[in-house]
């Protein structure tokens, strides 16, 4: 018969040892005699580690919510938005909904077509069809298309990518790939790289665009607080800016010009006609004059 395994235990009394059985709960001391409790007791369970928790915002509503680290979705226990958390693949089709809260990759090949997506940064690689939102960022890679919506902080379109949007909105705009806008553009700052294309109306009155050398563009109308041209723009109706700068290699052409501070460095070329430049706090006291003051009746 095999021998129980023996472990070495130390009176707390007298502090003498001596061997007793693994597991064993208490014993008494075989120097003074008395009777004392092991650390080790069998059957004893050891402590469970505090579960890891994480504070996930609903992008419906925006209350917080305390989940499992490891949970795989969520529900807002404010407005009952569904949630899937975890880094997701899109592959193959899809026609459904996806409200996911962290990262997702619409892989090479798939096709997604369902109403609307969300993540934190979200990656397109495949074919979308859809209205995309991200906490973060959305990036569309060589290969790419989108059609839809684009709703995100920032917003990449490497070169090779083709978008074609009603609606995009961002604070920070990055093109070297293809873009194609029919309806409203928001942003703060657009910067067009080598590469890139793009047509529509920019109407950001608040925002900059800056088109980089090796850039060929050409616009309905642009109206924006500046613009810097290292590349070549062209325009089929009209520019206007509160600053214009033209560096050395680029050229501007645009039927009418407006704006109230123009640069054009040595071997630039600006071509247009220029007007008499309004600001925009001027154009909205003209459309909303304010109501004239009555003295007081005596």
């Amino acid at each position: 018969m095999k021998k129980p395994v023996q472990v070495e235990v130390t009176c707390p009394h007298c502090q003498a040892t001596q061997n007793e059985p693994e597991g064993a709960i208490s014993t008494n001391c075989r120097a003074c005699g008395k009777y004392f409790k092991l650390g080790t007791a069998r059957g004893t369970r050891a402590p469970r580690a505090p579960k890891a928790n994480r504070e996930v915002f609903c992008v419906k509503c925006g209350a917080p919510n305390l989940v499992a680290s490891a949970a795989l979705s969520t529900q807002c226990i404010k407005c009952s938005h569904y949630l899937e958390l975890g880094d997701k693949v899109v592959k193959g089709v899809h026609t459904g909904k996806l409200y996911a809260y962290d990262d997702v990759l619409f892989a090479e090949g798939c096709f997604f077509k369902g109403m609307e997506a969300t993540g934190r940064r979200l990656e397109v690689r495949g074919k979308v069809f859809s209205r995309l939102r991200a906490t973060a960022e959305i990036v569309a890679v060589a290969g790419a298309q989108i059609s839809g919506e684009l709703h995100a902080l920032v917003v990449q379109i490497e070169r090779g990518a083709k978008v074609t949007v009603q609606t995009l909105e961002c604070a920070r705009l990055l093109v070297s790939g293809e873009v194609e806008i029919s309806g409203t553009l928001t942003a703060s700052e657009i910067i067009l790289s080598d590469g890139a294309t793009f047509s529509g109306r920019l109407q950001i009155p608040e925002a900059k665009l800056k088109v980089e050398a090796g850039v060929s563009a050409q616009f309905d109308s642009i109206t924006c607080s500046e613009i810097a041209v290292e590349g070549q723009v062209k325009l089929a109706d009209s520019l206007s800016a509160e600053r214009i700068t033209v560096s050395e290699g680029g050229i501007l052409t645009s039927p009418i010009i407006r704006a109230a501070s123009i640069a054009v460095g040595a071997g630039g070329s600006l071509q247009g006609r220029i007007e008499k430049y309004v600001s925009r706090s001027v154009r909205e006291k003209e459309a909303y004059p304010e109501p004239a003051v009555r003295d007081a009746a005596t």
